[in-house]
């Protein structure tokens, strides 16, 4: 029984002590371990733009609906807001012609700037929409029709 004891206590001792032998060799984990810095989501871009009475719809490249509403601002001259019920907090400005009675409308991007000569005169939409994402790409949006 005396050995079985003595075994027992050297064996007991030598695990305690063999410990730190035992972490350091076999469970060695090395530095810790970071996990790794996913790339940004990709922006999605708005692909259609209609203008209502009162309100502005969005459809976005992934088939998402957002809305503008001009709310208590009135309409007189356009609004600016930020797009709800998506899950894009995308700014938008909608500015209107002098007179120009908001009805339903479907704009068109307009993807350069248009370079307008002395000797013609410019186009001028009767409504402009421009859409801004949180990296400050903007998107204008105009109506066809025009003076």
């Amino acid at each position: 029984m005396r050995a079985v004891t003595f075994s027992l206590i050297a064996v007991t001792a030598f695990s305690v002590s063999g410990c730190g032998f035992l972490r350091d060799t076999i469970f060695d984990r090395g530095e810790p371990f970071e996990a790794p810095v996913l790339p940004p989501e990709r922006l999605t871009r708005p692909v259609s733009v209609e203008l209502e009475a009162d309100a502005v719809l969005v459809a976005m490249d992934d088939a998402t609906q957002c809305l503008g509403a001009a709310g208590a601002a009135g309409i007189a001259n356009g609004w600016t807001g930020t797009l709800v019920e998506c899950p894009y907090p995308y700014t938008y400005e909608v500015v209107l012609a002098a007179g120009t009675l908001p009805g339903r409308v479907l704009l068109e991007e307009v993807m350069a700037p248009v370079i307008v000569d002395d000797t013609t005169v410019p186009f001028r939409p009767l409504a402009v929409v421009t859409i801004t994402d949180p990296s400050g790409q903007s998107y204008r949006f105009e109506s066809g029709a025009g003076f």
